[in-house]
């Protein structure tokens, strides 16, 4: 398995950003020209939430994330899925891989985060100021996800959503460890969607 610390480190560098030119005109390899920022900064902003409470995330959350997924993502993420399954024992999580999937969350979302909150509060003045008919903004589009290249942003998106995976079923473990009369009562994974309208996201061996 590929070092976390490794991955961490290859993410948090990524130059999203395309171009330095003064034209704000979005490359077409980036989200602001696919139209898409806004919604990438409230999955973002949703994983964050997450991970900032993984041990309380219920079904019903769980299923909206997914959801929200673009095609790309969860085809990302199955396959990640599959390879993680694949080189650990199953229904063993390890107390110091999940610290290091913390660490690797927190380091992602220390420099993505900001750009999605970013976009959120660009897009709301941009709103408000069409209403007022003002022009300014203490937020420039540059500083957003306006001009994030989309596939390295949906990688890093992909690789928040392994480690949260990861932490879930760990938190997951340890819960029913504590309280093994509840056991099966409580939801130990992030991804393991309802069969019913879910299934083509399971990963199958």
């Amino acid at each position: 398995m590929e070092s976390l610390s490794s991955s961490s480190r290859f993410y948090s560098k990524l130059a999203l950003f395309k171009s330095k030119q003064g034209v704000l005109k979005a490359p077409s390899s980036t989200l602001g020209a696919a139209a898409l920022a806004l919604h990438y900064a409230n999955v973002i902003i949703l994983i964050e939430n997450l991970a900032s409470s993984s041990h309380m995330i219920d079904l019903e959350t769980r299923d909206d994330l997914y959801r929200m997924l673009p095609t790309t993502v969860r085809a990302a993420l199955k396959t990640r899925l599959k390879a993680c399954a694949k080189s650990q024992a199953p229904f063993v999580y390890d107390a110091s891989l999940a610290a290091e999937w913390n660490l690797v969350l927190s380091q992602i979302l220390e420099w993505l985060s900001p750009l999605a909150h970013n976009m959120k509060r660009w897009q709301s003045k941009q709103n408000f100021e069409r209403a007022q008919e003002v022009s300014s903004t203490d937020v420039l589009l540059f500083q957003t996800l306006h001009f994030a290249d989309q596939a390295k942003t949906e990688a890093a998106i992909t690789e928040l959503l392994v480690g949260l995976n990861y932490i879930c079923r760990f938190n997951g473990e340890q819960y029913e460890k504590a309280s093994p009369e509840f056991l099966g009562c409580r939801s130990s994974s992030l991804y393991e969607p309802k069969r019913d309208h879910h299934a083509d996201y399971m990963a199958q061996d």
